[in-house]
Order: C-alpha cells, then structure tokens, then sequence
C-alpha cells in the first residue's frame, strides 16, 4: 500500500481558493433559490439590518479572537514537515473561520421565513454581511495567511505558509 503524497504548495494553494471561492459562492446560489420561494417586494424594518450588522460585527471580533488560533510549529520538524503541517493547520483554522461567517447568512435565511416582512432582502443583507466576513478572514490573502503564519511560527520554525500562497515573506 502506499501512502498518499500530500499537495504541493502551488496546488495546496490553488485547492485552498477554489474550496474558498465555493464556499462563498454557494451563499449567491442559496440567494437564487430564495429569490423563487420568499417575496421580493418587501422591505424589512430598519432593526434587521442593523442587527445583521451588529452580529456581523460580533462574529468578526469572535475570528479575531479565536479564528486565528493555530498551534505553532515545532522547531526540531523539517522544513518539509512544518510546511505540510502549517498547511494542515491553516486549512483547519480556514474551514472554522468560515463556519463562524456564515452564521450570519444561516441565520438570515431563517429569519426570512419568520418575520411578516422583509422576504428576500433579509437574507440579502445576512448574505452580504458573510461574504464580507468571509472575505475579510476565509479568503487566502495576505491579512488571513500572514496572521496564521505568523502563529505558527510564534516558536521561530518557519511555515513557508505566505511564500505557498505567493505572498512575501
């Protein structure tokens, strides 16, 4: 039997942004479906969207403290093996990330179908404010990928985690 050879960090790098691009396009295929079964005609009250931002706002700081919690490496591994396991990490810390972004979304979508009005713009402007979350912590760019970086390698071993996103060191 053998063993599976883990990704490169080019196609580590390329399966990190379509699993993130999927995620976050799998919000706007929700919306379409919604579009056909909640009405789109309705405005909610102004409280909605203010509450979806003020949560938005709580689950951003929620990720700034804990989405970027990653063990740091361990300085006597190989260069090879801290940048598997950096990659590892990442992807995990990433996939709690964006299911603490999407709760805003998952949360509109329930409250489109219980409140007497608002309909469609609810989940709109609970979609909006995910993908900006999602943007902001789940998207490989330089602000997620240097602070995860930089938390694997708090005990000084390198994760070659930027330079595997092309990003500089």
């Amino acid at each position: 039997m053998s063993s599976a050879t883990p990704p490169s960090g080019a196609q580590f790098a390329m399966s990190a942004r379509i699993l993130s691009s999927t995620l976050m396009g799998a919000l706007v295929f929700i919306g379409v479906a919604l579009v056909f079964v909640l009405p789109t005609d309705e405005t909610p009250p102004l409280w909605v969207p203010l509450a979806q931002v003020a949560a938005g706002v709580a689950v951003h700081v929620v990720l700034e403290t804990i989405g970027y919690r990653v063990q740091p490496l361990d300085p006597g591994q190989s260069d090879d093996d801290a940048a598997a396991a950096g990659r590892l990490r990442w992807q995990s810390a990433m996939i709690l990330r964006f299911a603490l972004s999407e709760f805003v979304a998952l949360a509109s979508i329930a409250a489109a179908f219980v409140l007497h009005t608002g309909g469609f713009l609810v989940y709109a402007v609970g979609a909006l404010v995910s993908l900006v979350l999602m943007f902001v912590h789940v998207w490989p760019w330089a602000r997620p990928v240097g602070r995860t970086a930089d938390a694997l390698e708090a005990n000084g071993k390198a994760s070659h985690l930027r330079q595997t996103f092309g990003l500089p060191s």
